[in-house]
């Protein structure tokens, strides 16, 4: 095992970046543990707050593309006028 390196989540490793970025959250904890010697519940709580920072300038695969979006539009707007003409149907 290496000496403990202090790191915080805004210094990690690019290995460590890497793995969080493809979505491996365990490989992360092991290189980012044997990089610098930490334990397991620190080793996680960095890579877990540095995925949490990096996830938000990165939009969700499925909302990215348009066809999702539009396809979500094409669901509510036909989901808000199957209501709109059961409350009309309703009041007559």
């Amino acid at each position: 095992m290496n000496t403990k390196t202090v790191v915080t989540a805004n210094e990690l490793p690019q290995d460590v970046l890497d793995a969080i970025d493809s979505g491996h959250t365990i490989e992360a904890i092991k290189r980012l543990r044997s990089t610098t010697g930490l334990g397991l519940a620190n080793a996680k709580v960095l890579v877990d707050t540095a995925a949490r920072r990096r996830r938000v300038h990165r939009p969700h695969p499925a909302l990215a593309s348009e066809g999702a979006m539009s396809s979500g539009l094409t669901k509510l707007l036909s989901l808000l006028a199957l209501v709109a003409l059961g409350y009309y149907l309703w009041m007559q």
